[in-house]
Parts: C-alpha cells; structure tokens; sequence
C-alpha cells in the first residue's frame, strides 16, 4: 500500500489495515473520514495561531479606543480584575471542550442536549463579528498602499481632500502667521508655498492632517447616519482585496493557517517596541501617559467603564466567538493545552497595555498641539483613533515611510490573524453538519467569502463608519458577555465542574488549577457575567458621537437602536429557541414510550415509587448530555467512553452482525486492554436520566 502523503495531517495516527478487498474498501473509507479531519502539524503552530488570534486589533486597537472612552487609567483597573476573574478561566474552557471533543462550537455543547443553542449563538456572532472586523483590514490595507511614497500623504495639507482647517500639529508650532493671517503650516512650509500650498485657517476649529485623511479620504464620512450613501470606490476594493487575502490563506485549514501564524505572532511585537520608543519622545507624551496609567479613582464606580472593559477581554481574547473551540479541536487528545494557555493568555493581556503606550502618547502630543485637554481628545476620537494616532507619530520619524510600511504590515498581521480563526468557525460548523461537504473544503470557503464581501458592502459607504460603530456596541460587546454566562452555566452547572474536570483529567493526566477554576466558573464568571449583562441592559442609551475632527456632536437615531437591539437579539436567540425544540422533543419522547420509562425509574430504584411528573423527567433528559458526547475520535475513547458507539452520527441499537465485527476489529484501535467494538453489556443508557451517573 502506497504511504499518503497527507497522512501526517489526519486526526488520527491510526491506519487501517485490510487484508481483503471487501474490509480494504471499509479501511479506505475510515482512513478518508480521519483525513478530512486535519490537525495541526506541531503544538508550536497552534500556539502562534491562538497569539495571533487573541493578540490581534483588539489589542493595537480597540483597547486604547476603549481606554480613552473610559478614564485611561481607571479603565486598566477594571480590565485586569475582569481579565482574571472571567477572561482566563472561560479561556481554559473552551480550549478543554474542543480539544476534548475534537468538535467545533456546533456540536460541542452536546453535554446538555438542550443546550447546543449556545454554540450556535457563538457561530452566529462569529459571522457578524467576522463582517465588520475585515472592514478594519481594509483600512490598515489603504493606509499600507499609500506608504510607498516619499511624501506621506496624511503628514501634509493643501490635498485635495483638505479643508481650510486642515493643519499639521509639529514639535514647536503647526502654525504660521503672516500680515494678521495664519497658516496651516510651519514657516518653513510656507516659504516653501508651491510644494506645501498652504491655506488659511481659522485657529478656534482646527483638524490635523491625519484626521481629514481617515475620514474625508478614506471613508467620506457623512454627516448623519441618514446620509447612508453608496459604496465608495476605496473602500470596496479594499474589502475585496481583503476578503481575497483571508479567502487564500484559509483555504486550506490549520496547515495554511498555521504557517502563516509564525509571522502574524511574532512580527507586531517588534514593531511596537520600536513605535513605543519614538512616541516616548514627543513633545506632551508625558501627559498623555500620565492621563494612561494613573486612574481617576472617581470613575471605578462607573458600571460602564466596567462594562466597557468586559466587552474588551471576551473581544481581545476571542471568548464566545466559537473560534478557540474550532482551534482546540485539532489538536492531539493530551496536548498540554494548560500551558500553552498560560502562555497565551499573558500575552494578550499585557499586549494592549503595552500598545496603549504608544497611542497615549501620541494623544498628548496632539491634544497639546492642538491646546486642548488630553482626556477631551482621547473621547473625542471615535473608533478610528489607532489610525489617526498611529500615522501621526509614523509621519514624525526618520524614514517615516519605511515605519509606516512596517507598521501597517504589521497591524494587517494583527488582523488577518483573528480574521482567519473567525472566519473558519462557520465553515467549520457547516462541514460537522454536513459531513459530505467535508472534502470540499475550498468550495466552501470561496462561497462564504464571496457572499461575506457582498454583505459587508455597507460599511463601504459614507455612513458605513456608523454602521460599523453599531455593530461594535450589539455584537462585540452586549452579547458576547450574554453567551459567555450561558457558556460558563452550561459547563460548571447543567453538566456539572466535577465531571468537566474528570475530563480535563483524561487529556491532561490531572486536575489542573482546581480551586481556582471552582472559584471562577461556578462563582465569579456567571455572577459577574449576569450583573454586567442586566446592568448594560438596564442602562442602555443611543449611540452618541463626541464632536471631533471636524464633526459636530451627533447622536444616533432611534432606527439604528432598534436595528442594533435586533442584531443583539439574533444572536443570542438560539439559547433559548434550541432548549425550547429539545425540550419538546424529549418530551413528546417520553410521553410515547411512558410505561417503559417508568418501569425502568422503578427497576434502578428497586422500589415501586411514584414516578416523576413526566415534565419534570423531559427536563432531567433535556439537561444530560447526548449521546454523541464525548471524545470523537476513536482512539481516544478511554475509561467511561470505552464503549461509545464508534458512529457519533447514528445510536447503536442492536449488536453489528458477525461481518461488520470483523470489519471493525481490523479497522478499529485498540487503546489498552479496551476494544472499542459494541458490548451490549456495557451500554451506557444515557436516554434514561435516573440511570446517568451523579459522577464518573
């Protein structure tokens, strides 16, 4: 038999042997559905791909956006207490649950039949989330395409695009006054008037050059939300183009992906120690730094600061977005996910810290060249901030262009980074509920990155950027903290903290950080996660946008909160609607077969009770898991699943015939002393739950 050479990438180390042409055909049919399941090549891969995943945009620029709508220092309090008493332990969960099921977030949640809706809800934020993300890859592509020049065009006035109170903020004065008029550039500049075309400026409305070249160039911001407009010609080629680029690097799964994963993990590291160093020597870095790191003790009460910051660790570490449990699930069954969690969760933690450096002081320097007050400034710039400040400090280097090119190569890393994971959750999802479509991977790729183009054209528009502001706020914020309670409740209480860490036992030989994750998932992650939850829906308000950057004060309209309360809606509607349908197919289960199941409660009690009011027993039934739950992959079906049913698609119901056993022994592995073919006395009857073990 010739070796295939994509052996090395199948689930399972295991191949078949035949030693007939009718068991060979059976042999070549398993060794195709192990192939189909790829895995990754090395742990190391996996590790750069969780950094890059976790330690993304978010990172370089979401976290200082959020921090500078929330009190720069009194954000960071918030962020670390949230990061340790929810972001870490819900990270450990998910990483157990794929890697243990080898399943991504749409079969994953069969531990409690009725609560598979929770990882429907994570695929359905995923896609959303997935939408407006890429939008932010476009714009680093603009910024990366227009650094190849001599001249950055955002360091400059007198462009097209330019209006009168355009000026360029400099380390002594953007300014220069003439006969009573002044200037939108330094002396220099204006000696030099046919290269720089100076214009006149009114001094009390002020915009830098980096503002107008964000909002006036690139996205041709409109006024109003009203204002929708068309697709701008920039903008929707850029979404292609970066569309094409996630298309190409996840088309061939975890092996494409992974490789890529050395340079997106790495690579931004090393930019930003050499931005931060730069920026620190700016005239007002010190006060934008100060405004950083020390909290305004008054604003820690603030239960949207702390909102805010729950928001930020489920976006920056990928929680609830269903793409861990997709990563995890291609890993070896006793991986040593524990550290490479450790390692991970570290660095993206300290990650936006360390990018808030950078920005912060950047935003001293301009709010000081500016005159205006560093915190003013910072609420003020909206969610375009990191491509405002950024530029800015670039345009001020030696060999700015050279450190632009490098820096927005770098935030493309940061970006596709998270972009492949999220994208490949709801390919993923689709191939685990159609296993044909499995060895069509690339089809389906191609059909959902050209169909997540074309629904992602509005944000190409003039009023895209309001758009994009709304799905931010109802789909990685509101919802996220939403489904990671249901997330956490699932695990620690519907199956139960005891027999998820019997699990975590299985792959990992012990109970890892026990006391703390008792503390965490049955206490402080659901409790918090609940009070957050009700506390942002209690106190919810329309968008506002801060006047800046040449805009006037402007709050949103009532439409566009319905329409984010209904994306809000959508995404979590599949907790309830799928527990609600498994409930009453448990139910009207039940009721057909009821003289049997209460002649099996009196037979395990071993007293003629009274059985439980059949609603009652539909709900138990609703809350145990299925019984495809557990390991999926042959081999690593130990202990209480040594006699799982080897097709996690169709419940075993009667012994295989003589043939099939055959069959199955010389293509089936065998783990110890354990042969995982059918032994009818062994079956672990799971339908029932008054015969399902308290523990394993």
């Amino acid at each position: 038999m010739v070796k295939n050479p994509f052996s090395r990438f199948r689930r399972s180390k295991v191949t078949a042997e035949a030693s007939n042409s009718e068991t060979g055909d059976v042999a070549i049919k398993h060794d195709d559905e192990e192939e189909n399941n790829h895995q990754w090549d090395r742990p190391v891969e996996f590790v750069l791909s969780l950094i890059s995943n976790s330690v993304g945009l978010g990172n370089v620029w979401r976290f200082p956006y959020l921090a500078a709508q929330s009190g720069g220092g009194a954000f960071l309090i918030p962020y670390f207490t949230l990061y340790f008493l929810i972001g870490a332990p819900l990270y450990f969960m998910e990483l157990a649950l794929g890697q243990f099921t080898s399943r991504g977030p749409a079969t994953g949640f069969v531990l409690g039949r009725g609560w598979q809706g929770v990882g429907i809800a994570m695929i359905i934020n995923s896609v959303l989330g997935t939408l407006y993300y890429n939008v932010l890859i476009a714009w680093a592509l603009f910024y990366f395409f227009l650094s190849f020049r001599s001249r950055l065009l955002w360091s400059t006035c007198g462009n097209w695009w330019n209006t009168a109170r355009c000026f360029v903020p400099g380390t002594q004065s953007s300014l220069f006054s003439a006969n009573g008029t002044t200037w939108n550039c330094t002396e220099e500049q204006y000696y030099n008037f046919s290269q720089y075309n100076c214009q006149e400026v009114n001094q009390t409305g002020k915009v830098t050059a980096t503002e107008e070249f964000f909002y006036r160039l690139l996205l041709n911001r409109s006024a109003t939300f009203d204002d929708f407009g068309v697709p701008g010609l920039y903008m929707s080629l850029l979404l292609l183009l970066a569309w094409l680029i996630i298309c190409l690097c996840i088309i061939r799964g975890v092996q494409s992906s992974g490789k890529v994963a050395y340079f997106t993990a790495i690579f931004p590291y090393i930019v930003l120690l050499v931005l931060i160093i730069f920026t620190a020597t700016l005239d007002g870095a010190g006060e934008g730094i100060k405004f950083y790191v020390v909290p305004d003790w008054k604003l820690i009460g603030d239960f949207k600061i702390w909102q805010a910051a729950a928001s930020q660790v489920f976006f920056s570490l990928s929680l609830s977005f269903g793409s861990l449990i997709a990563y995890s699930a291609a890993n070896k069954f006793n991986n040593n996910f524990y550290q490479q969690m450790c390692i991970v969760v570290s660095c993206d933690c300290f990650t936006g810290v360390f990018a808030g450096f950078a920005v912060f002081a950047t935003i001293g320097f301009l709010a000081k060249s500016l005159g205006a007050d560093v915190a003013e400034y910072a609420k003020a710039s909206g969610p375009g901030l990191a491509f405002i400040t950024y530029p800015e400090a670039l345009s001020k280097m030696p060999a700015g262009p050279f450190f632009s090119i490098i820096f927005f190569l770098m935030l493309l890393a940061l970006g596709l980074g998270s972009q492949f994971a999220s994208t490949d959750v709801p390919i993923t999802a689709l191939m685990e509920f159609f296993p044909s479509y499995a060895n069509k991977r690339y089809l389906l790729v191609i059909i959902f990155c050209t169909v997540f183009y074309l629904v992602s054209l509005p944000f190409a528009c003039p009023g895209g950027i309001y758009l994009f502001e709304v799905f931010q706020e109802y789909t990685a914020n509101i919802s996220l903290v939403f489904i990671g309670f249901f997330e956490v409740i699932t695990v620690a209480y519907i199956y139960g903290f005891d027999r998820f860490m019997n699990d975590v036992s299985m792959m990992l030989g012990r109970r890892v950080a026990e006391y703390y994750l008792f503390f965490t998932w049955c206490v402080s992650a659901p409790l918090l996660t609940l009070i957050l939850t009700v506390t942002n829906l209690l106190n919810a308000q329309p968008l506002e946008a801060a006047a800046g950057a040449g805009f006037e004060a402007y709050q949103y309209p009532t439409w566009s909160t319905i329409l984010g309360w209904f994306i809000f809606a959508f995404c979590i509607l599949p907790v309830p609607l799928v527990f609600v349908v498994s409930y009453i197919k448990q139910y009207r289960k039940l009721s057909a077969e009821q003289s049997n199941a209460i002649a099996a409660e009196d037979q395990t009690t071993g007293n003629p009770t009274k059985p439980s009011p059949l609603y009652i027993r539909a709900l138990r039934l609703n809350n145990e898991p299925a019984e495809t739950w557990g390991p999926r992959r042959r081999g690593d079906r130990t202990g209480v699943y040594a006699n799982q049913k080897v097709d996690n698609n169709i419940p075993v119901e009667r012994p295989p015939s003589k043939q099939s056993s055959i069959i199955q022994r010389k293509s089936s592995p065998v783990i110890g002393n354990v042969n995982p073919t059918f032994d009818e006395s062994s079956v672990d009857h799971r339908d029932d739950p008054d015969n399902y073990p308290d523990s394993y």
